[in-house]
């Protein structure tokens, strides 16, 4: 017997470097990773594909050595550009 009908899947959405930036994603996303691939920090989440609605997920990066604001609780992850010249950490809060 199958236990979940619906369909999840990872997805990539890429991210501009940038210090705020709101992401729509399908409701109730998991964030997975943040990674730079081929330059180009990526968050990966699982999604759920039968879902038609959205929900806005704001972002903050932060570089290493820059002031930390505590209205981002949720750390997602950390990651590097230029061979690891460049280190930025992403942080997140709950959907609203």
């Amino acid at each position: 017997p199958m236990s979940d009908s619906s369909m999840k899947t990872v997805y990539k959405y890429p991210l501009q470097v940038v210090d705020r930036l709101v992401v729509t994603l399908p409701a109730g996303s998991r964030i997975l990773t943040i990674q730079a691939q081929d330059d180009v920090p990526c968050i990966w989440a699982v999604v759920n594909q039968d879902t038609d609605k959205l929900e806005l997920r704001d972002f903050r990066i932060i570089g290493t050595g820059h002031p930390f604001p505590d209205e981002w609780p949720i750390y997602v992850g950390t990651f590097q550009l230029m061979g690891g010249r460049l280190v930025f950490h992403v942080f997140t809060r709950e959907p609203s």
